[in-house]
């Protein structure tokens, strides 16, 4: 509602002023009256909050003119919208009331509905127009102060925040409260549902929640226990529990993201804001060791440090199994001693046994570079086992993965496979088959598989040796055996047939490729018509 005060010293206008208007219809009050400047402006600075004054100009006392001087020295947030009332006589005093500050004036010897109605009118507009102004930017200062603490706390929870940051917005941060670290799975990616996701579902679970986003995959999740503090730590614990398996539920059901959850410990300033985030950060992290989609309380890291202190902490050389990979030996026993180093290694953050992980594939990769090999030759693909690593979420599905990866490394570097693949009869034996087998379609994988190779070493070394690829000495010896059988007098697409070219003008291409001349010119300059 719009507050209105009445200043003039004649009750009798006050009281026509309030019962001519229909104040109702224009969202308006009269709250107060006055009967002169001085009243009025000790209501103004007592109340301060009176939105709109009709004032007479000449009263006795403090006049309508030396009111509206008075006004001028008030803040801003004090100052009414002011209509004066005024009689014909008083336009000199009306032209001053409007250098000093007034937006209209009616005439008190024409006090009628319909003309005051439209003054009226036209004076709500105006302090509505200020009104939602007001509010905008009432509304633009909080939402720049909250990005602005926001970054300070984003940046604070980062351990990059200087004491000037660490000052801006201390009193919003008061209390008992916690913070959890919400990290979206590496094959899932953030959305802009992300963040009001986790709101709504934490919503009527807890009044004072902020989410902040630390990296691509992580949000910082800052609850504040009130009200909430009262009914105790076991209430809020159950209460943090069914909360944070929502978010869970709710963003895997809707964006279908794969999130895991840590939970600090109960914090009481934010001070303690690094540290409790870092336990967050943590706590997630065992995820790894266990799945995706959990939510982690400072509980769950002793009983896995408990757990992993009655297993005993695992030895590992792993030159054991360099050992017998090199020499063909079993090594799966070897590698289950590694997993078992790593699975001991748990205590440790995230990050600090992917270095392991890491290092475990450079020397891999060492151990092929020694023999001349890399891993596109191992795996068929040119996909670094390093990325595929990254990709991989738990401890399990790497183990898996290394599994595979040491199992394809050991079959090829067997002595045995190597000694076949290094004999000088390799090129022979598959020199044999083709010639056995040129009629017949015929390809590498066909090659290598009878040999025993892959088709990549096979390709190298039949370059190596002969000096030209697969492809161009398989259609040298169709063409050589096809001049052979011209001589016979058989007919063209026969021969086709017989030297696997079914197809007559495939035939007719590669002779010319070969020869120089179709099958026809060479027949007929050979005159073996």
């Amino acid at each position: 509602m719009i507050r209105v005060l009445l200043v003039d010293d004649e009750p009798l206008i006050r009281l026509a002023l309030r019962e001519l208007i229909a104040w109702e219809d224009f969202q308006c009050e009269v709250v107060a009256e006055a009967s002169d400047g001085q009243e009025a402006l000790h209501l103004l600075q007592n109340k301060g909050d009176i939105d709109l004054m009709l004032m007479d100009i000449q009263m006795p006392g403090m006049d309508g003119i030396t009111c509206l001087e008075q006004l001028r020295e008030l803040p801003d947030v004090q100052k009414p919208t002011v209509i004066v009332l005024s009689a014909y006589s008083e336009y000199d005093y009306v032209r001053q009331a409007f250098l000093l500050g007034a937006i209209d004036y009616m005439m008190k010897t024409r006090m009628e509905t319909k003309p005051m109605t439209v003054v009226i009118a036209k004076a709500v507009a105006g302090i509505q127009a200020r009104m939602l102004q007001a509010e905008r930017e009432e509304r633009e200062q909080r939402a720049l102060h909250t990005k602005v603490v926001e970054a300070s706390w984003t940046a604070q929870l980062r351990g990059t925040s200087t004491q000037d940051e660490i000052s801006i917005g201390e009193s919003d941060a008061q209390g008992e409260q916690i913070i959890a670290c919400v990290h979206i799975g590496a094959s899932n990616q953030a959305t802009t549902y992300t963040v009001p996701m986790i709101r709504q579902s934490l919503e009527g679970y807890f009044t004072q929640l902020t989410v902040l986003p630390i990296t691509e995959q992580e949000y910082a999740l800052m609850i504040y226990f009130g009200e909430e503090a009262a009914q105790g730590r076991h209430h809020i614990r159950n209460r943090l529990a069914e909360g944070m398996e929502r978010i869970i539920s709710h963003l895997k059901q809707y964006v279908n993201q794969g999130v895991s959850i840590g939970v600090s410990d109960f914090i009481q300033s934010r001070h303690e804001w690094r540290t409790a985030y870092e336990q967050a950060q943590q706590l997630a992290e065992l995820r790894f060791f266990t799945r995706e989609g959990r939510v982690f309380f400072p509980e769950h890291a002793a009983l896995n440090r408990a757990q992993l202190q009655a297993l005993g902490t695992e030895t590992w050389n792993r030159k054991d199994l360099f050992r017998c990979i090199e020499t063909g030996q079993p090594w799966k026993e070897e590698l289950e001693k590694g997993f078992g180093y790593w699975r001991s290694m748990q205590t440790k953050p995230m990050k600090d046994i992917q270095k392991m992980y890491h290092g475990f594939l450079w020397e891999l990769g060492a151990l092929l570079h020694a023999r001349e090999c890399d891993w596109p030759e191992v795996l068929g693909h040119h996909e670094a086992p390093y990325e595929t690593l990254l990709a991989l979420t738990s401890m399990a599905d790497v183990h898996f993965w290394l599994e595979g990866l040491v199992g394809k490394l050991a079959a090829h570097l067997d002595p045995r496979r190597l000694a076949i693949q290094q004999s000088p009869r390799l090129i022979d034996k598959a020199k044999a088959y083709i010639n056995a087998h040129y009629h017949e379609p015929l390809s590498l994988g066909d090659v290598s598989e009878w040999v025993g190779v892959t088709e990549s070493h096979l390709s190298k070394q039949f370059v190596k040796e002969t000096g030209e690829n697969f492809i161009a000495y398989v259609t040298q010896i169709r063409i050589e055996k096809a001049i052979q059988l011209m001589w016979g007098g058989m007919k063209l697409f026969e021969i086709a047939e017989r030297v696997g070219y079914p197809n007559q003008g495939h035939f007719s291409r590669m002779f010319k490729k070969v020869t120089g001349q179709t099958p026809q010119q060479y027949r007929e300059s050979c005159k073996l018509e």
